[in-house]
C-alpha cells in the first residue's frame, strides 16, 4: 500500500456559501468549493437557518474548523449532535475545474489567473506546491479532522448530484433540485497529461480517491 502523501495546505477559495445549517433537522452542509457551492445557495435559501458566505474572514470552512470553532455552538441549540454532510468531486476534474476556473477572461487578479496555461503548467505547478494561482488546497484536507481522518459524517460525489438531492429532500422534508450553476467556462490546453506529469498527479492524489472510491456515496 502507497504511503499517504503529505496533504496540501494551502487555502481552497471560491465564490458561493461556505457551509449551510439547519439547526432543525441537525443539519450542517460543507459547501467543498468548485462542488455546486452557487447551486446549494439558491435551492436552500430560506429553508436553512444558518448561510456562511461572503464574508472574506469566514471564507473558507473545512471541517476541522467547523469542529474546533463552531460545532459545540451550534449544538447548544439542538437535542443532539448534528451530521455533517460534503460533496467530493473527481479529483482530477476537481483540479480541472480549478484550472478552468482561474483560466477565464477578466480574472485579473494578481497570482490568481492562469491564462495561457495548459492544464499541464497547471498540474505541475499544484504537484510541486508552488506558490500561486495553482495553490488550491485539497478536498481530503477538507473533509478530514485534525488526526486526518475522515471527520464528514457523510459524504456524496459531486457527480451523483441526483442521489444527494434526492437525500437532501428526504432529510429537510422539503423538494429540494440542484441545479449547475456557476459553471467554468471551457478552456483552451485541455488535452491529456504526459505520462509522467500524470503519474505523479496519481501519486499526488492518492488521499483524495482513497476517500472518492471507498468513502463516497
Amino acid at each position: 500500500k502507497r504511503p499517504r502523501k503529505k496533504l496540501p495546505t494551502g487555502p481552497i477559495s471560491g465564490k458561493g456559501p461556505i457551509m449551510l445549517v439547519s439547526l432543525r433537522h441537525r443539519l450542517v452542509l460543507l459547501a467543498m468549493p468548485k462542488c455546486a457551492s452557487t447551486s446549494l445557495e439558491a435551492a436552500l435559501a430560506g429553508k436553512v437557518d444558518v448561510v456562511i458566505s461572503k464574508n472574506p474572514s469566514a471564507k473558507h470552512t473545512p471541517f476541522r474548523k467547523y469542529d474546533r470553532f463552531l460545532r459545540r455552538y451550534f449544538e447548544t441549540f439542538t437535542d443532539g449532535p448534528l451530521e455533517v454532510v460534503s460533496l467530493f468531486r473527481e479529483p482530477e476534474d476537481w483540479l480541472r475545474s480549478w484550472w478552468r476556473y482561474r483560466s477565464r477572461p477578466g480574472l485579473g487578479a494578481p497570482g490568481r489567473s492562469v491564462k495561457g496555461w495548459s492544464f499541464e503548467r497547471f498540474a505541475s505547478a499544484y504537484i510541486n506546491d508552488e506558490k500561486g494561482p495553482a495553490t488550491v488546497g485539497s478536498q481530503a484536507r477538507f473533509v478530514s479532522a485534525k488526526d486526518e481522518t475522515i471527520g464528514c459524517d457523510r459524504i456524496f460525489r459531486y457527480e451523483s448530484v441526483d442521489r444527494f438531492s434526492d437525500w437532501l429532500s428526504q432529510r429537510l422534508e422539503t423538494e429540494i433540485e440542484l441545479d449547475r450553476l456557476n459553471v467554468s467556462p471551457r478552456a483552451d490546453g485541455a488535452e491529456g497529461l504526459g505520462a509522467d506529469v500524470q503519474a505523479q498527479l496519481n501519486d499526488r492524489l492518492v488521499r483524495e480517491y482513497e476517500i472518492y472510491q471507498t468513502v463516497a456515496e
